[in-house]
C-alpha cells in the first residue's frame, strides 16, 4: 500500500522488484538508483517531492489549510456542547 501511494498516487518514489524470497537485490537497488541519477525520471521524482514538501508546509502555516480545518473541527465540537 505504501509503495503504491508513493510511487504510483503522489509519483514521489520507485517500487523495486523483490526475488522469489521476497527480498530486493543490490543489483536491483544500484539499477533504481542509476535510474534515479541519472535519468530524466529521477529528475521529476525529485521536483515532485520538492512540491509536496512546500504543499506541506504550507498546510501547516498558521493560516495553511491544516489549521483551518482544525480550527473549524473545534468549533464545530464547541457548537455541538453549547
Amino acid at each position: 500500500m505504501n509503495a503504491v501511494l508513493l510511487s504510483e498516487v503522489l509519483k514521489v518514489g520507485l517500487r523495486t522488484r523483490v526475488n522469489e524470497n521476497d527480498i530486493v537485490e543490490k543489483v536491483e537497488v544500484a539499477k533504481v538508483i542509476k535510474y534515479l541519477m541519472e535519468g530524466e525520471e529521477g529528475e521529476k521524482l525529485c521536483n515532485n517531492m520538492k512540491e509536496l514538501k512546500e504543499d506541506a508546509s504550507n498546510a501547516i502555516k498558521e493560516d495553511g489549510s491544516s489549521r483551518k480545518t482544525a480550527i473549524s473541527q473545534l468549533a464545530l465540537k464547541w457548537r455541538k456542547l453549547v
